[in-house]
């Protein structure tokens, strides 16, 4: 599929559907939640506050006031916390029979390590483990719809070009050891050291790898869900570079005009994302998308040698899943079943 696909000529009818959103409250989760209200999709904004929230549907209704304000719902949704993403997932299942489309939106960069209570890596926890927490949580209602006739269910990561721009092809980490969760890089390559370090606010290599991780998820999903006869597509993305102020930051002083030139629009840059929730080929050819990384507009592509190898990528989950339960275990927390 080539550039000329938009949720304006691409998106079907999505009456009836129940849609989840992370970081819909700005960016092109926004713009995501917007389009997919606007195709008559009910959606779940996954917002930390109500005023983020309110004020995403405000800008959301201003831009398209035909859509019916109660298409749009806060669900509270801080990634960052286990316990906040179980309680999304306790609200999501007393209000919902079934959801069809998940998309995992939300992300994160910072330009100092910051850690969690657990140890982890805040980038890590936000991009890979607390989406992990909320997929593995939402898959029984995922499956629900699923099971129904005619069915189209999808799950979509949101990942970055920065998985194979600014990570060497050979670059080598052990999944099955949890390192990688916090934050504990087996090295850093000569082009971070002298070139890539000085173009960046934040911690490119971190975010990077956080990004990488969830293309490997992504996989790993689908394999998981195959191997049950589950019929639910997973897929990864990257949005483009996108003009949102938080995106433009994260350069260097000396590089950001020459970005805001050349960066997509928030509305452009949710395209991809929606081609992968919605494009009906997506469905109509499962075999050339299960699994795949997508670059804008909805091209598949190769991710990094490592993402591709099944070892790593069921390393990455059981590690994961471990560390994750671990946690649960030890706070007074519901663990969860794997697939």
């Amino acid at each position: 599929m080539g550039a000329s696909w938009t949720p304006y000529n691409g998106t079907p009818d999505l009456e009836g559907k129940i849609a989840v959103v992370t970081g819909s409250n700005s960016g092109i989760g926004l713009y995501t939640a917007l389009h997919l209200a606007l195709h008559g999709a009910k959606v779940y904004m996954g917002a930390r506050t109500r005023a983020k929230a309110d004020d995403a549907k405000k800008t959301i209704l201003s831009l398209h006031p035909a859509i019916a304000e109660e298409r749009l719902i806060w669900l509270p949704l801080d990634l960052s916390k286990l316990s906040s993403v179980q309680e999304a997932v306790k609200e999501l299942e007393g209000k919902e029979h079934k959801i069809d489309i998940l998309i995992n939106n939300a992300g994160l960069a910072t330009s100092e390590i910051e850690l969690t209570d657990a140890g982890w890596e805040m980038t890590m926890a936000v991009c890979h483990i607390g989406h992990f927490v909320l997929t593995n949580g939402l898959l029984p209602l995922l499956k629900k719809a699923a099971a129904e006739k005619d069915s189209d269910v999808r799950v979509v990561t949101v990942s970055s070009s920065a998985s194979h721009t600014f990570l060497p092809p050979g670059y080598k980490i052990d999944f099955s050891k949890p390192e990688f969760l916090k934050g504990n890089l087996p090295y850093e390559p000569w082009k971070y050291r002298y070139v890539f370090r000085h173009m960046f606010t934040i911690k490119i290599l971190h975010y990077s790898l956080a990004k990488m991780v969830n293309i490997m998820f992504a996989q790993e999903l689908q394999r998981r869900l195959d191997k049950l006869g589950v019929p639910i597509i997973s897929l990864s993305l990257n949005p483009g570079a996108v003009k949102s102020d938080n995106a433009v930051s994260i350069f260097s002083g000396f590089l950001q005009p020459l970005m805001r030139q050349v960066m997509l629009t928030l509305d452009e840059g949710s395209f991809t994302s929606l081609f992968a929730a919605t494009a009906p080929e997506v469905w109509r050819q499962p075999e050339v998308y299960k699994g795949k990384y997508l670059e804008p507009v909805g091209k598949v592509q190769d991710p990094l040698r490592i993402a591709q190898d099944e070892k790593q990528t069921q390393a990455l989950w059981d590690t994961t899943s471990k560390e994750v339960n671990k946690y649960l275990l030890e706070h007074g927390l519901q663990t969860f079943h794997d697939l």
